[in-house]
C-alpha cells in the first residue's frame, strides 16, 4: 500500500525539524555566510608602492572571485588603487585589469617628464595627478626653483 504525501505535509515536517536548530547555529551560519559574501566581492590587498617623494601609494588589489569569474579571460586581474599618503586619501580606482605583462610603473608627476599622470603596466593610467613639487612643493626633498 503506498501513502501518498502531500506538500503541505512535507512542509510541516521541514518546519518542525528546522524549529528543533538552536538558534546559536542559525547565527553561525548567517554568520559565515556574510563572510563569504564579503570575501566573494571584496578584492585582496597584496602590495603597495610609495611615489618617489612619498607623497603618493599605489596599492594593488587581487581582483575579488567574483570579478575573476567575470573576467575569466584575464591572466593576473588586478584593482589598482592611487591614494595620498597623509591625510590617507583614495585619489582613483582602475577597472579589473589584466596585469599579465607586468605592474611596472612610472611616476611622471615632476621635472623632466611632469605630464601628472602614473602608469600603471600599458593598461592603467590615473591623469590630472598634482605634483608632488609643484607650486607650493608636497614634498620636503624637492630641488629648490630657481
Amino acid at each position: 500500500m503506498h501513502t501518498c504525501v502531500t506538500a503541505g505535509q512535507l512542509s510541516q515536517a521541514l518546519m518542525r525539524s528546522l524549529k528543533k536548530i538552536p538558534c546559536v547555529v542559525w547565527c553561525l551560519v548567517l554568520a559565515g555566510c556574510v563572510v563569504l559574501g564579503w570575501r566573494a566581492t571584496s578584492p585582496a590587498f597584496l602590495y603597495s608602492y610609495n611615489s618617489p617623494h612619498e607623497i603618493y601609494r599605489l596599492e594593488f588589489h587581487q581582483a575579488s572571485i567574483l570579478q575573476r569569474i567575470v573576467h575569466y579571460d584575464f591572466r593576473m586581474p588586478f584593482v589598482v588603487r592611487l591614494y595620498r599618503v597623509s591625510p590617507k586619501t583614495l585619489l582613483r580606482e582602475s577597472e579589473v585589469v589584466d596585469l599579465q605583462g607586468g605592474g611596472q610603473f612610472d611616476w611622471h608627476l615632476d621635472p623632466p617628464v611632469a605630464t601628472n599622470k602614473v602608469y600603471v603596466g600599458n593598461e592603467v593610467v590615473f591623469e590630472g595627478i598634482p605634483s608632488e613639487c609643484g607650486a607650493p612643493p608636497l614634498a620636503s626633498g624637492c630641488p629648490a626653483k630657481p
